[in-house]
């Protein structure tokens, strides 16, 4: 029996598929079609970030085998996330908010934007905002739920528009012409500049209300571990 030309490993919230760099691509999608029907019962219909690895593709080909993954099993793909480990921890939590609230009555739906929201544009939806690119200024993103920007944040941002008060803004770089959370408003006292390439490093923050106040705490490596649901532990 010929050797399988991918590997598919799972993570909390998401598949890693490994591809063979030297193997044909139609052959990869019957080998990963194969094997998802072989694992359907595993899988389930669980919705997860998907990331491909071991050579580079085009967004056709990304397409085909998203294509793949959804004919051959019952998974519902949310994302295609990045290698970046910040980003894809930005994914998984935002997938692991879905599951924590759909024990409750609060709308989990997450509205996925591919690509920039430009200047103008208004995106307004009643659960969970995520955008994959940037906030232009002039534009604006609305939430009942929370909002993840993985990329830059330079336009207007409402979460929580429901008045729930535990809702985030979470973007990869941080600098938004105004920010709200459950109707409490922030405003920076220096109007941010836009430029398509910044000559500073972006740091990746997350906005959320602490008493009546919005407050921001950087994102790195170690963030997610004393962070739950509502509040940030204390140390």
């Amino acid at each position: 029996m010929a050797q399988s030309t991918i590997i598919i490993k799972s993570y909390n919230g998401g598949l890693c598929i490994h591809m063979d760099p030297e193997a044909d691509i139609e052959q990869i999608k019957a080998d990963l079609s194969a094997k998802l029907t072989e694992s359907a019962a595993f899988f389930k219909d669980a919705t997860v970030a998907i990331s491909f690895e071991g050579r580079d593709i085009d967004s056709q080909t990304e397409i085909d085998l998203i294509n793949v993954i959804t004919s051959s099993s019952s998974l519902k793909v949310a994302c295609v996330a990045g290698k970046n480990k910040l980003t894809q921890e930005l994914i998984i939590n935002a997938l692991n908010e879905v599951e924590y609230k759909s024990e409750s009555n609060i709308d989990t739906s997450v509205q996925i934007v591919r690509g920039t929201v430009k200047d103008s544009t208004i995106v307004d939806v009643p659960g969970s905002l995520l955008i994959l690119g940037d906030v232009y200024p002039g534009s604006s993103v609305i939430a009942g739920g929370d909002i993840y920007v993985l990329g830059a944040l330079r336009g207007q941002a409402y979460a929580g528009n429901n008045g729930d008060p535990d809702r985030c803004i979470c973007a990869l770089d941080m600098n938004p012409e105004k920010l709200r959370i459950a109707g409490i408003r922030y405003k920076p006292d220096i109007k941010p500049k836009w430029t398509l390439k910044s000559k500073n490093t972006a740091v990746p923050k997350m906005a959320r209300l602490v008493d009546t106040e919005i407050t921001f705490s950087t994102i790195d490596a170690n963030f997610w571990k004393n962070y739950t649901y509502g509040y940030k532990q204390e140390e």
